[in-house]
């Protein structure tokens, strides 16, 4: 059995076949994260509190508590707190994008 605290991330690349990493974040009011992408993974942000503004290449959305996000792999994306007094959180799960490609492949029948 496999429990840990998700505390600062939680690598999961030695553990999981698909799952690279979760991690609970904060975001202060006015407090963003960076322009970045992810050539190996994709991710999910799960938005437990709060609200901001989620950028993925040129799309802009709000975002609020409930959310869910996809992120596609390799695309540009930044996420910001909005709120003028509330802590933007939310949950990422990241998972390998080619080995969630290459099994979609598999389970359809195709070849790689």
């Amino acid at each position: 059995m496999f429990v840990k605290q998700i505390e600062n991330g939680l690598d999961l690349q030695n553990t999981a076949q698909n799952f690279a990493a979760v991690y609970d974040t904060t975001l202060a009011p006015g407090e963003s994260i960076r322009s970045h992408y992810h050539t190996d993974f994709e991710e999910i942000y799960y938005i437990l509190s709060g609200y901001g503004i989620m950028t993925i290449g040129e799309e802009k959305q709000e975002i609020s508590r409930g959310d869910v996000v996809y992120i596609p792999a390799n695309a540009p994306h930044t996420l910001l707190n909005t709120a003028a007094e509330v802590p933007l959180r939310f949950v990422t799960v990241t998972v390998g994008a080619a080995q969630v490609e290459n099994e979609g492949l598999n389970n359809m029948g195709g070849t790689q």
